[in-house]
């Protein structure tokens, strides 16, 4: 009795942890913005693009718009969004296998960071009829005059090499634009800004190496400070900081400080802003246009970006669909449109065409 109890019981425990939802509920609040009809043409003429959308890491379907999330084919019609960096986190809080294993990933995910980079890549060989593979700047705007939505890839964390770095070569040809050396702790390339302080091992700097020579773009978002400043000494690409806030708004760990963001700027990189925390103090969409003025007061019209963090595990103000509402308050604020352009998509443009 006692044996058939404790099978019973394990089953129960197996049942109850596959009814479990690991991604966080999301219903987008009704926008307090109106767009003015300016905004609106401007927002549907501009290309705009969002450098870090997680939406891969969730067993959902974006061609349906009933199953949740920030971001499916049909809220980035409605909000413009032209342009995605689908990217790839591999280790999900320390719980990624786990969450492999009960999103019914094949058993090689569930043990291997690599595995789980490649599963997610492959998810998009699906996507021909809504997007479209781009890597260059001329490709994405030849697809926004078709009205056609891009895409393209980066990787959260170059842990998920697995010390490998020909795999650098393979992920540039399946469209991964930009690596982030580090995410959530520090890993065997560097440091992490939840992590402590340190730099660059030699197997990073070996790495930047490699991707320098395959036009992979260096993300310093989650970068701890040493490996930050020491990654941009190495690349000899423009970086990019894919998602992140600004400490002089908002002083937290996940923000960049006023030297970092003039750092970025000098090399010809770009900042993308996210659109939650805790980058944010709270979700809000006019919180996010302080973010971008300041990257703008610090280093230049050139250097702000959207980089939103939509399906990340945060909680936004607006969902894909509420971006016009975003280009409304940058025309409040008394942004040009040519500075409006800039942030929406032209500056990020910029950096694909220093690859090519």
């Amino acid at each position: 009795m006692g044996r058939k109890l404790a099978i019973a019981g394990f089953l129960i425990l197996v049942a109850a942890f596959f009814v479990i939802d690991f991604e966080p509920g999301f219903e987008a609040p009704p926008l307090a913005i109106e767009p003015s009809e300016r905004a609106r043409r401007l927002h549907a003429d501009a290309v705009v693009i969002d450098l870090h959308v997680d939406s891969l890491l969730w067993p959902r379907d974006l061609s349906r718009e009933d199953e949740g999330g920030h971001v499916d084919f049909s809220r980035m019609r409605r909000g413009g969004l032209d342009v995605v960096a689908f990217t790839v986190p591999t280790r999900f809080f320390g719980v990624a296998g786990l969450k492999a294993f009960h999103d019914l990933w094949p058993p090689a995910t569930w043990l291997s960071p690599w595995a789980r980079l490649r599963y997610q890549l492959d998810k998009t060989r699906a996507w021909s009829e809504d997007l479209s593979l781009a890597t260059e700047a001329a490709a994405v705007r030849r697809n926004h005059a078709e009205g056609r939505v891009s895409y393209f890839h980066g990787v959260e964390g170059a842990h998920a090499l697995e010390g490998e770095l020909s795999r650098v070569s393979e992920l540039r040809a399946r469209g991964v634009v930009f690596i982030g050396l580090v995410h959530l702790r520090d890993n065997e390339i560097g440091g992490s800004s939840s992590g402590s302080d340190r730099g660059l091992t030699e197997l990073g700097r070996e790495l930047i190496g490699e991707m320098n020579r395959n036009r992979v773009l260096v993300d310093l978002a989650h970068a701890s400070r040493t490996t930050f400043f020491e990654a941009l000494e190495l690349t000899t690409l423009p970086p990019i900081v894919s998602h992140t806030g600004v400490r002089a708004v908002h002083d937290s760990w996940r923000n960049l400080a006023d030297d970092q963001i003039r750092a970025v700027a000098a090399r010809g990189g770009v900042v993308g802003v996210m659109l939650a925390p805790p980058a944010l103090r709270e979700p809000s969409l006019e919180e996010a246009v302080r973010h971008i003025e300041h990257v703008i007061e610090v280093g230049g019209d050139d250097a702000a970006a959207i980089g939103s963090d939509f399906d990340g595990y945060v909680d936004p103000a607006i969902d894909a669909s509420g971006l016009p509402a975003l280009t409304e308050l940058l025309l409040r604020r008394g942004f040009s449109e040519e500075r409006t352009r800039k942030v929406l998509g032209e500056n990020v443009l910029r950096v694909l065409a220093a690859l090519e």
